[in-house]
């Protein structure tokens, strides 16, 4: 009789679970972080503070209404549903990030190597962090000016 291994990933594929396994374990890709995104639009947020991926199953998101109140919305990975939302009156602040800046940064850190992501938060200084992966599994750190998404520096671990 001939015994068969397979391994972790070979038995999550098998059974269609790779993807959002891989993903849980090690970040996001930029498709699999859109289109979480996507579904952060049905709440109502323009503009971001922060987006992290917490516990490896959790998208956490920060930032305002187009109204100005303040948004925190915790999303299921798989599922694309809300495990917790809480929301307060506030100003939209000058250094909040777009849609389309938060696309504009992701491009700029996939530039240097981000192949999937972990977290991006931006100061009010108009810095940008971008933490994630590349493509050898290392972790990697992007810096860029929120401005123009210029890097202003990289750091790998």
């Amino acid at each position: 009789m001939k015994k068969t291994t397979l391994s972790t990933a070979a038995l999550l594929a098998s059974l269609g679970l790779a993807t959002t396994a891989f993903a849980a374990d090690r970040g996001l890709t930029q498709d699999e972080l859109s289109s979480l995104l996507d579904s952060a639009q049905q709440y109502g947020f323009t503009h971001f503070e922060e987006i992290s991926v917490d516990d490896g199953n959790e998208l956490e998101l920060e930032g305002w209404r187009e109204d100005g109140w303040k948004l925190e919305v915790d999303m299921n990975i798989a599922s694309g549903d809300t495990i917790k939302e809480e929301q307060r009156q506030d100003q939209i602040p000058d250094w909040g990030l777009s849609f389309d800046e938060v696309n504009k940064a992701l491009d700029s850190a996939m530039g240097e190597g981000l192949q999937r992501f972990e977290s991006l938060e931006v100061e009010s200084s108009g810095s940008i962090e971008i933490e994630g992966y590349n493509d050898q599994n290392q972790e990697i750190e992007i810096y860029l000016n929120s401005s123009d998404f210029s890097v202003t520096g990289v750091t790998n671990d």
